[in-house]
């Protein structure tokens, strides 16, 4: 049980720190999940991939 409180609030304090960055709190767990995943997989490409698509969205 204290995982999942701890998981809660990594990801508030993680949401509070992208509003005062001024950074999209979306994009930034996306780019989290293809770093563990690129840590699952060992998959290079897909990371790098997905920042590409991050950076494109954004400066669109």
């Amino acid at each position: 049980m204290k995982m999942k409180e701890i998981k809660e609030q990594q990801e508030q304090r993680l949401n509070e720190i992208s509003k005062k960055m001024g950074i999209d709190y979306d994009s930034l767990k996306s780019l989290l999940e293809s770093v563990r995943t690129k840590k699952l997989l060992k998959r290079n490409n897909y990371h790098q991939q997905k920042i590409n698509d991050v950076i494109e969205k954004a400066t669109k």
